[in-house]
């Protein structure tokens, strides 16, 4: 398991990613398949990416639970298996939060503006 962050307290991505938590166990010729919660700017998807690589594992896959429909993004990354395509909003629950807020919905939803201005 990886652990990576790039929104903390903001609606969008900040642009820094941070690495919360490291590979584990070793990847080297193994298959991978990345999981991602919501592909967004594709910023901490590709750092992620790059962090698996210096494990050399022979493959990686990668499926986003949410697409998040851009016109540009930062990053493009190849993405295999997408389970939803939402709007360009900011989406809470179901494990993803705004500020460790609201991850605990057991929905998705989009969280209203006067809840973070």
């Amino acid at each position: 398991m990886v652990g990576a962050s790039s929104y903390g307290a903001r609606t969008s991505s900040s642009g820094h990613v941070i690495i919360t938590k490291d590979v584990d166990v070793p990847l080297k010729d193994r298959d991978i398949l990345l999981i991602e919660d919501i592909y967004d700017s594709g910023n901490t998807l590709f750092v992620v990416r790059e962090l698996l690589d210096v494990h050399t594992p022979r493959s990686v896959e990668i499926c986003a639970f949410l697409w998040k429909e851009k016109k540009e993004r930062v990053r493009e990354i190849p993405v295999k298996y997408i389970g939803f395509q939402i709007p360009d909003v900011f989406v809470v629950g179901y494990g993803l939060d705004y500020n460790q807020k609201y991850r605990n919905l057991p929905c998705i939803g989009i969280l209203k503006k006067e809840m973070y201005t």
